[in-house]
């Protein structure tokens, strides 16, 4: 004889472990919060790699600064000298600059003494933007403007 033993067949109430699963609200939620991290990583990236202001001229106007500089400083348009120091001269547009639509230019020679903002120590560097570089002539010209803060 055989004996088999069957698991009873009782109507056992068998209970499964309660599974969430994210609805439609929960979906955008999180969708939200991601276009906002994506969006935040955009804004840092454009605020790294785009310049801080765009310019307000254009490369004619650094050149027409370039060219009235180099006439003062060839003799060829007068240029008065105002005595900075006892027996120490300096042009006017070295000491006060070139204003070219309502933006003053100021300039240096490279290897020269120069009584421009910068020259003097009245500016420090990072408050100044160099618009043109000139090693056309003897010397290095070099024209900047200050920094709008």
């Amino acid at each position: 004889m055989i004996n088999v033993q069957l698991p009873e067949m009782t109507a056992q109430h068998v209970v499964t472990p309660l599974i969430r699963r994210p609805g439609p609200r929960t979906f955008w939620l999180l969708f939200a919060i991601e276009g906002v991290l994506i969006g935040g990583v955009l804004m840092l990236v454009l605020l790294f790699f785009l310049p801080s202001h765009t310019p307000v001229v254009s490369n004619s106007d650094y050149t027409i600064v370039r060219d009235a500089i180099w006439a003062r400083l060839n003799g060829s348009v007068p240029d008065s000298l105002i005595e900075v120091a006892p027996g120490l001269t300096a042009r006017a547009s070295n000491l006060r600059g070139f204003a070219l639509n309502g933006q003053t230019y100021y300039y240096y020679i490279e290897g020269r003494r120069g009584f421009d903002p910068l020259s003097r120590g009245v500016v420090d560097r990072s408050a100044i933007e160099i618009v043109l570089r000139d090693d056309d002539g003897p010397q290095p010209l070099v024209i900047y403007r200050l920094q709008q803060r």
